[in-house]
């Protein structure tokens, strides 16, 4: 496990997928799922348990696909923050 996380991704922090490739495709994730980040590996690969459920990484080559909720630039961010709860 390494600290210095390669793309800034630490324990805790909340991701988003921002696009699918095929080969991510084929583990039934998709662009705008959201998941909690568990480790960096010593290979940059980032290890993220999601909403869904599954506990897949995304490798170094990879790391663009993903962005941290809170990040300016991450719409579905600010939109999630805003959007009113419903009863």
């Amino acid at each position: 496990m390494s600290r210095g996380q390669p793309g800034g991704h630490r324990p805790g922090d909340r991701v988003e997928l921002t696009a699918v490739s095929d080969d991510y495709a084929r583990l039934a994730l998709t662009a705008g799922d959201a998941g909690t980040v568990e480790f960096t590996d010593s290979l940059g690969t980032v290890h993220i348990r999601w909403d869904s459920g599954a506990r897949i990484g995304i490798t170094a080559e990879s790391a663009g696909l993903i962005r941290k909720f809170g990040d300016s630039s991450c719409p579905s961010s600010r939109s999630a923050a805003q959007a009113p709860t419903s009863q």
